[in-house]
């Protein structure tokens, strides 16, 4: 089966400047940061052939069964050039012989393991845990590759969560696995010199060909002339989602959703600030809405659209409710002139927010998408010195970020849902803005 390769990430070249609002762990297109995470891949390798050799344990009540569950990772998964199946067969045979063969004799040889219907539940993640870890060793052997950091950070992210979901299975039958000779630290740190040369070209490959051929017919002799072990044959592959032909295209989508919610909330901590005054705030968040329709490049835009829900939802949950005496209505709010410096930073924030959103809606690949975001990323960066100054006002006033962002998420979560609700923006307009309406003189 051939992977469905990496081209998702390759085509994002575009250097990308630190993070304003996340924090990624490697140093962006840098060599030493290529190096970290080539050093990440052998210890996740290492992890996950401490999960294959637990299961091979778990499975030598049976030989045939162990057997074929080690025959069908190396065969049904992909081609057995690979290095990371070279590693993995290395492994397979270094605990088979180590541990298991010299008690042939004690064990079943019917096909029917005990642990079967456990391991079983495991398929998938180990046939995402071998094909995403080959994708990674592809990514980063590329001499000539550009990659993206957050791209590949998002993977390694997804990835250990494979990796963790492998371990929560195999932790429920831990006591057998152990009553049958697993001990983790002593097969993690016998296998690592099986790893670590991953990445080194002038070690070759993990075995030649004269020694795989020798390994594979220990493996794999036992098997001949027995019964196949037609359930586990039948387990379906499947293409994994981290780093496959359309992930970097929907990270993307997930990242331009969190800028997003980002946005949202340094409007409502600007409405918080300006709440001592309704007049002031409402005439804010009008030329806010109206300056993004004038900007945007199609009528209902879904940023705009979201962008009028959440500044709805922050008046309507705790600045209109106090709005009958707490406040005044002067147009004359103590904040004016600092939010007033702001203005130029959100209009460029929402501007290239929805022209990224339009990109991504299309059905081709975003090429300058890492454009956008640092751009998009730098105006909300200069929202926030500007605001720092007047975060204890805010918070006084009642702005809470966090508990306020998990609402405002939920605005913003269906962003690239085509098919999502349309909602009664005339209604959520006129009960914002009809005082302002209703006036001829601007601020």
């Amino acid at each position: 089966m051939k992977s469905e390769g990496t081209s998702g990430v390759l085509r994002l070249n575009v250097p990308v400047p630190p993070a304003v609002l996340r924090y990624f762990p490697y140093g962006t297109g840098s060599g030493s940061g290529k190096e970290d995470m080539k050093q990440d891949v052998i210890r996740l390798g290492v992890e996950l052939s401490v999960y294959v050799s637990e299961s091979m344990f778990l499975l030598c009540d049976d030989i045939r069964t162990m057997l074929w569950f080690c025959a069908t990772l190396w065969k049904c998964v992909m081609p057995d050039q690979d290095h990371v199946l070279q590693r993995l067969l290395l492994v397979m045979h270094y605990v088979y012989s180590t541990y298991i063969k010299p008690k042939n004799l004690v064990y079943h040889d019917d096909g029917n393991s005990v642990q079967w219907g456990l391991i079983r539940t495991t398929w998938e993640l180990f046939f995402d845990g071998i094909i995403v870890l080959h994708r990674l060793v592809l990514v980063l052997s590329r001499k000539d590759c550009s990659f993206d950091d957050r791209v590949l950070s998002s993977a390694f992210a997804k990835y250990k969560q494979v990796l963790k979901n492998l371990e929560a299975i195999l932790s429920s039958a831990k006591d057998v696995s152990e009553a049958n000779g697993f001990v983790r630290e002593t097969i993690e740190s016998n296998i690592f010199d099986l790893w670590k040369s991953l990445f080194d070209e002038e070690a070759g490959e993990a075995a030649p060909q004269v020694i795989r051929t020798r390994i594979l017919t220990d493996l794999f002799t036992p098997l001949f002339c027995k019964p196949i072990h037609r359930e586990m044959l039948a387990l379906s592959p499947h293409s994994p989602y981290i780093l496959g032909f359309d992930f970097a295209k929907q990270e993307l989508k997930e990242e331009v959703v969190r800028l997003g919610v980002e946005l949202s909330l340094y409007v409502a901590e600007s409405m918080y600030l300006l709440s001592d005054d309704i007049r002031s705030m409402l005439r804010f968040c009008l030329k806010l809405w109206r300056d993004a329709k004038g900007d945007v490049l199609i009528p209902d835009s879904p940023v705009v659209e979201r962008l009028l829900l959440a500044i709805h939802y922050v008046y309507s949950k705790d600045i209109k409710p106090k709005h009958g005496g707490v406040y005044q209505n002067d147009g004359k709010s103590v904040q004016w002139e600092l939010i007033r410096t702001t203005w130029e930073n959100f209009d460029a924030g929402i501007r290239d927010l929805d022209r990224l959103v339009l990109i991504l809606r299309g059905e081709g690949t975003c090429f300058d998408g890492r454009e956008f975001t640092s751009r998009i990323e730098e105006a909300l960066k200069k929202v926030d010195d500007k605001l720092r100054c007047a975060k204890a006002v805010s918070e006084a006033k009642g702005f809470a970020r966090e508990a306020m962002e998990t609402d405002i998420g939920d605005l913003w979560k269906s962003l690239f849902d085509k098919e999502a609700k349309e909602v009664m923006k005339h209604e959520i307009f006129w009960d914002l803005f009809l005082p302002l309406c209703m006036e001829a003189v601007p601020h």
